[in-house]
């Protein structure tokens, strides 16, 4: 935690208020750490979507416009 605002007395985390002055400590609010991206082989999923989509999308064309006899 941060010095005291009032006197600049150091104080651990766990205090809410001054040992020295009494007064109240500011709250320091923790930062969430940054979610990475999923990767997969070096590339990001949304990449490897596309890649399949690409794949699959002839192959449905061909099964859909074969004939029917």
């Amino acid at each position: 935690m941060a010095d005291c605002t009032n006197c600049g007395t150091w104080n651990p985390d766990d205090k809410d208020v001054c040992w020295r002055c009494q007064t109240k400590l500011p709250r320091v609010e923790e930062k969430k750490p940054k979610r990475k991206p999923a990767v997969f082989f070096g590339l990001p999923a949304w990449t490897w979507i596309i890649v399949v989509l690409l794949f699959l999308a002839p192959m449905f064309s061909q099964c859909l416009s074969a004939p029917a006899g």
